[in-house]
C-alpha cells in the first residue's frame, strides 16, 4: 500500500556532535519538512508501522564512532564490492565513489566487484561501441586495484538502450562479465565452504515498464516464468554455505522515489525465504540502506548511491539503516560470518552489520 506520510529530515554537515551520549558525525542542522509517498509493502506475515519522523530520520543518519573503521582482520576474509545506479560521466560524486572503492579494493583485496544496476545513465548504450563505455565506465573506474572482474546486472536504465549490448559487452571487455540476463557464479571462501552469487534481471517483472514498453527495449520479450524456475532451481540446487541474490530493484525499500517493488514482494521473494537466502541486495533508490523484516531471515541491502542520490527515507520496524550520501558497499565473507559496511563518497564507513550463517 501507499502511504503518504511527513517526516522532518535532518541535513546533517561538518565537524561532530556530543549529544546523550551518542557522537554524531556531523554539526549543523537544517530541517527541511517533506511530504513524500513511501511505499510499504505489507503481507499477513508482514506488517509495517508508516512512522518516519524526526527522531526516526535522525537515527538515519547517525553516526555513533566518527573514527569507526574496518577492522584490520578483515583483510584476510573474501571481500567484494557493491555498487549501483552510477554510470554518470564521472558527475554527481561518480568519481569519488569510484576512488574510494580503488582505496577499499587495493586494502582489503576484493576479489571482485558487483553492479546492481543502472549502469550507464540516462538511456543505457546504443551498442557495444558506445562512446559511454569510455566516459562512464572505463575512464572513471581505471583504478589499479579496480581491473578486476565486475558482475553486472541490468537496470531500468539499460534497458531504455539496446540491453543486448551491455551482455554483448562482456566479449570486449577484460573485467565486464554479464553473460546472459541472469545468471550464477560459485566461489570458495575457505576451505569446503563456498558462496552462491545469483544475479537477476527485475526490470522485465515491473508491470509499468510493460505499459510503456516503447521506452524499454525488449523488456516484453523477457519470460519472467522462466526466470522465477531457474532462479529457484540454482538456489535449491546448490549447496553453497552463503547464498545471496543480486538485482536492480528492492523488495524492501524506504526510499523517497521509488520504495519496495510489489512484484517483488510477491514473485520473487517467497523464493527467497524458501531457499535460505541470507541477503538480497539490490539498487534503484539512489542510497545506502539496510532493511530486515522482523519475521523474515534475509537482510535487504540498497547499495544504489554510485553517483546521483536522493533524500533517504526510514521505516519504523523495517528500516536498520538508510543515508542519502553517495557510496558503495563492501562485503566481508568467512565461514562463521559475513559483514557488510557501508562506505561513503569520502571515504567514511557509515555503517556496519554482521550476520552469521
Amino acid at each position: 500500500m501507499n502511504v503518504s506520510v511527513k517526516f522532518t529530515r535532518l541535513i546533517c554537515l561538518a565537524s561532530a556532535l556530543f549529544l546523550n551520549g551518542i557522537t554524531y558525525g556531523y554539526a549543523q542542522f537544517t530541517k527541511l519538512s517533506i511530504n513524500t509517498d513511501v511505499n510499504i509493502l505489507a503481507s499477513d506475515n508482514h506488517k509495517y508501522n508508516a512512522i518516519i519522523d524526526e527522531q526516526a530520520v535522525s537515527q538515519a543518519y547517525r553516526q555513533e564512532d566518527t573514527d569507526s573503521k574496518i577492522p584490520e582482520s578483515a583483510k584476510k576474509d573474501f571481500n567484494f564490492l557493491i555498487v549501483g545506479d552510477w554510470g554518470r560521466n564521472g558527475a554527481f560524486h561518480q568519481q569519488d565513489v569510484s576512488n574510494q572503492m580503488n582505496t577499499y579494493s587495493a586494502a582489503y583485496n576484493a576479489r571482485f566487484i558487483i553492479s546492481t544496476g543502472d549502469n550507464i545513465y540516462d538511456n543505457g548504450v546504443k551498442g557495444v561501441n558506445d562512446k559511454l563505455w569510455k566516459t562512464s565506465f572505463e575512464d572513471i573506474y581505471s583504478g589499479t586495484a579496480l581491473q578486476k572482474d565486475w558482475f553486472v546486472t541490468l537496470g531500468n536504465h539499460d534497458y531504455r538502450g539496446l540491453a543486448q549490448a551491455e551482455v554483448d559487452y562482456t566479449k570486449v571487455s577484460k573485467r565486464w562479465k554479464l553473460p546472459a540476463r541472469y545468471y550464477a557464479i560459485t566461489r570458495s571462501v575457505s576451505g569446503k565452504d563456498s558462496a552462491l552469487f545469483v544475479f537477476i534481471d527485475t526490470s522485465p517483472f515491473v508491470h509499468k515498464y510493460h505499459e510503456e514498453s516503447g521506452q524499454y527495449g525488449d523488456i516484453d520479450a523477457q519470460d519472467t516464468t522462466a526466470q522465477l524456475k531457474w532462479i529457484d532451481s540454482t538456489l535449491k540446487n546448490s549447496n553453497a554455505h552463503w547464498k545471496m541474490v543480486f538485482g536492480h530493484h528492492p523488495v524492501y525499500s524506504a526510499g523517497t522515489k521509488h520504495g519496495g517493488t510489489p512484484e517483488l514482494l510477491n514473485s520473487l521473494n517467497p523464493i527467497l525465504e524458501k531457499n535460505k537466502v541470507e541477503f538480497f541486495f539490490c539498487g534503484h533508490d539512489h542510497d545506502l540502506q539496510h532493511l530486515k523484516p522482523a519475521a523474515s531471515a534475509i537482510d535487504y541491502i540498497v547499495s544504489g548511491a554510485g553517483s546521483e542520490t536522493r533524500d533517504a527515507g526510514f521505516i519504523d520496524g523495517l528500516s536498520k539503516f538508510s543515508n542519502g550520501d553517495s557510496g558503495f558497499a563492501m562485503v566481508s565473507l568467512k565461514p562463521d560470518q559475513a559483514s557488510v559496511y557501508l562506505i561513503s563518497y569520502t571515504g567514511q564507513m557509515l555503517y556496519q552489520m554482521n550476520k552469521k550463517p
